[in-house]
Order: structure tokens, then sequence, then C-alpha cells
């Protein structure tokens, strides 16, 4: 049983949490749905359109089925299909090992956060260990804002969106830039270390 799992299973036996969920299981119903639903899926539109205002040509932003990325063409290599060799993506990180809502990574709340990773291809997974033999480059990230998270093997900015400025915003598309700020500034940190990460992917192409 993984510790998620204990823990779980150890609020269930609560009486008292066991409790409170039965009396608002309607309520708790309804506003996961909206939560994990509609209001996420508004978020990650909010966030990609953020993207797109911080990210000058020719950077470019690329969405996913579930997310959004920094793409530059020094990235992607002409003869490779995909994302490219290296970018820049809006990542959900579950510190707790449990499933999250958007929303929750997006105030920080519950465990999760919400970051701008730096990824690179499967093949080019030694990046990390590239990274830590080269400390002079790491400090140089590091400078620029990026938090390197070496029991995890990350490369990331953080984003905190304040939650009263996102519950204003919600669910309108024209209130969203305050609460977006730290969406910018993180892209805005992420493309300000292009040298950086050109230099790194240099070390992980050979």
């Amino acid at each position: 049983m993984s510790t998620a799992e204990q823990s779980n299973l150890a609020a269930a036996k609560d009486p008292a949490i066991a409790a409170r969920v039965v009396t608002n299981i309607e309520q708790l119903e309804h506003d996961y749905r909206l939560a994990d639903g509609y209001l996420s899926d508004w978020l990650i539109r909010m966030i990609t359109l953020s993207l797109k205002a911080a990210a000058p040509e020719p950077f470019v932003i690329e969405n996913t089925a579930w997310s959004a990325y920094v793409s530059h063409p020094d990235w992607k290599p002409t003869k490779r299909i995909g994302r490219g060799d290296a970018w820049l993506e809006i990542v959900e990180f579950a510190r707790d090992e449990q499933d999250h809502t958007w929303l929750a990574a997006a105030v920080g709340a519950a465990g999760t956060e919400l970051n701008l990773e730096l990824c690179f291809r499967d093949g080019l997974s030694g990046y990390f260990g590239k990274l830590e033999s080269d400390q002079g480059l790491a400090s140089k990230l590091r400078k620029k804002g990026f938090k390197i998270d070496a029991a995890n093997k990350r490369v990331y900015l953080p984003i905190v969106i304040k939650p009263d400025l996102l519950a204003k915003a919600l669910p309108s598309d024209d209130n969203f830039d305050e609460a977006m700020a730290p969406v910018r500034e993180a892209t805005e940190l992420g493309i300000a270390a292009k040298p950086e990460i050109d230099a790194l992917l240099k070390l992980v192409r050979g």
C-alpha cells in the first residue's frame, strides 16, 4: 500500500471526517465536477493565452490534450517530429502522490503545485546528470529563477496563483490578467534563460 493510500485509509476511518463527507456529499460531488471539469479547462485556456502574451517570436506556444508548452526553433531539429529536444511545459506536480485538479495545482493547495518545467525528449533523459556535472550552468539557471529538484530530477519555475484573484477572475475571459501574472512572469523568466537552456541542450546533444 502506497503512502497516499495509507493516508486516505486513515482519513476514511476517522469518524469526524467520514461524517463531514457524508453530510456534504451532494455539494462535494457537484463542486468536484466543476473543479475537475469546466473550471480547470477554463484555467488551462487562460494559462495558454498568458503564455502567448508573454512569449515573443520566434518562441511558439503549443497545446497538448491537457496542457501547453513553450517551444523555440533552436530546440526543434528540422528532421524530428514531435515537440523537439527541449521545451518548457506547464505541469502539475503532486508531492503527495495523489491525483489533483489543475485548480488545486494553480493555488498550491492539497500537496500539489503548478510549474513551468524544463523538459527533454526521452532520448535525452540524461540531461539532469549533465546539469549536475556543470555546477556553473546550474548556478546560472538558479539565478534566472529556476529550481533544481535533485530528488525528482526536475528543473522548473514555480507558479503560484493567488486564490482570491483566481476566484474573482473565474469564469470570465476578460478579467484574468491580474490572476495570471505569475504565469506570465514564469514565462518571461524561462525565455530569459534561453542561453542557459541552449548550453544545457548542447551538452546533452554532445
